[in-house]
């Protein structure tokens, strides 16, 4: 009985519990407490040179790890919760990273243009780097990571350069009001497939 018991505690104390795992995340209580009330943590800030915004957003979803990676590398159906996408379609591998042809619309244009994705498998992020199209530069990524049992803790960033084309002022408005419309339409995403049953690996293109 002695040895049941004791095997029960090693056990419970390898297995941390979901206070632990959000401590493990460096959150001050404050912010511990907006993310479980549902809130969407935003952040923008401008880079003093280029003068584009970087705008960061924090949110808690209701899955597994696993379940919400299946959902932000299905490349093809990033139009399902992504907000002014069009389309994303992988076309291949170079040097390591996953082409994704994309197409989406900002305000009342429609822009074309080529990503390459980092596909960090070991700690759950998808990073993204301009390759071609007209406009001048594209980054960010997507990182999930456990925050209790239920929850997982998703951050988002992105950086959209787009020159001219568009004035400053509205791409510091699209920085505020599109990063609470991603994370409520991906909740919704993972949501949904989950009431259809175990969300599907996507398949993405063989690697040469």
């Amino acid at each position: 009985m002695r040895y049941f018991v004791a095997l029960f505690l090693v056990v419970s104390l390898m297995i941390p519990s979901g206070s632990a795992l959000a401590a493990q995340l460096n959150l001050d209580a404050k912010t511990r407490s907006e993310l479980e009330s549902g809130k969407i943590i935003t952040s923008l800030e401008q880079n003093p040179h280029t003068k584009v915004f970087k705008p960061t957003g924090h949110s808690l979803v209701e899955a597994s790890v696993e379940e919400v990676w299946w959902v932000i590398t299905d490349f093809s159906h990033f139009g399902e919760f992504m907000p002014g996408v069009i389309y994303y379609r992988p076309v291949g591998w170079k040097d390591g990273r996953l082409i994704v042809d994309c197409r989406v619309r900002v305000v009342m244009f429609k822009l074309d243009y080529t990503l390459s994705y980092v596909i960090d498998e070991k700690d759950h992020t998808t990073y993204w780097f301009y390759v071609k199209g007209p406009i001048k530069d594209a980054q960010g990524y997507f990182r999930i990571e456990p925050y209790d049992e239920k929850r997982v803790l998703v951050t988002y960033t992105t950086s959209l350069d787009i020159g001219k084309a568009i004035p400053g002022f509205v791409e510091e408005t699209l920085g505020k009001t599109t990063f609470p419309s991603i994370f409520k339409s991906l909740k919704k995403r993972v949501a949904l497939l989950k009431q259809k049953g175990p969300i599907p690996k996507p398949v993405l293109p063989p690697m040469n």
